[in-house]
């Protein structure tokens, strides 16, 4: 995973954004609605953030042209940010296992 994670970011950056992104942060669009967050590159380095590559990875492979997209429900996505950052909130890690297993 960890060479099928470096190659996710690479592209994104390749792709880059219309929009301006901050240095050492990553845009990322979310669930069908392609919801839009910008995250730090290191949330890449925590077990949650990669359970969303993996499932990034197994739905899009390397084949995203207009934006790293997120195959997760926004909220769920929400939930992991908020866990990375500080515990804010709860966490259902059974919501996030039911989003890869469907």
């Amino acid at each position: 995973m960890k060479t099928s994670l470096k190659k996710l970011v690479e592209k994104a950056r390749l792709i880059g954004d219309r929009r301006r992104t901050p240095t050492g942060c990553l845009p990322l669009y979310v669930g069908e609605e392609q919801r839009r967050f910008v995250v730090p590159t290191s949330f890449l380095s925590h077990p949650l953030f990669r359970i969303l590559f993996e499932m990034t990875y197994s739905e899009y492979g390397f084949d995203q042209e207009s934006g790293l997209s997120v195959p997760c429900d926004v909220s769920v996505f929400e939930d992991v940010v908020g866990a990375i950052e500080g515990g804010r909130g709860k966490f259902d890690l059974r919501k996030l296992v039911g989003e890869i297993g469907s």
